[in-house]
């Protein structure tokens, strides 16, 4: 191999390691604003299908994956304004789809995030799904995020037509 082969080698290898370098502060900067737009975990569910019930208001379960770049966005950018709203007429709750975190089902009996989220068949990440108090789907998932910049009128419309069925009942 040449002087001039290895000297752009060298070059590729340093570019290669500075973007590395740069995606890993990213990733941490992400990860640390992310902690600043954390959502509520469910603790019991009992109570709280009881407050849906009670309030009339549905239940909207965020499904995600600890460091999901989509997640990230999801979570700072539409349902922790949401979740510091008291005016929004949904309550929310995240759910790590492989988290081992035990809560109290809504039969009293404990379960993982994990096996709560198979239940809903949550296997990809970010999922909304907007429930009643029977834990029943008022609407189809919000499954991903969008590139061309909806998202917001989607939630906001599954929102509305999920607080409008469960009001109908």
């Amino acid at each position: 191999m040449s002087d001039h082969a290895r000297e752009l080698e060298r070059r590729r290898e340093f570019i290669a390691a500075v973007a590395v370098l740069a995606l890993a502060g990213q990733l941490t900067t992400g990860a640390r604003a992310a902690e600043a737009h954390v959502l509520e975990r469910i603790g019991d569910l009992r109570p709280l299908l009881a407050q849906v019930r009670r309030e009339r208001v549905p239940l909207l379960l965020f499904f995600s994956t600890p460091g999901c770049p989509y997640c990230i966005e999801v979570r700072r950018n539409y349902l922790a304004p949401r979740a510091r709203d008291p005016r929004a007429g949904v309550l929310i709750r995240e759910v790590d789809i492989v988290g081992q975190r035990s809560f109290v089902d809504a039969d009293g009996q404990p379960i993982t995030e994990a096996r709560f989220a198979a239940r809903f068949g949550a296997r990809v990440v970010p999922v909304v799904l907007i429930v009643d108090a029977s834990l029943t789907p008022l609407g189809d998932p919000l499954v991903g995020l969008d590139a061309a910049g909806f998202y917001e009128s989607y939630l906001a419309n599954a929102i509305e037509a999920a607080t409008v069925k469960l009001r109908a009942r």
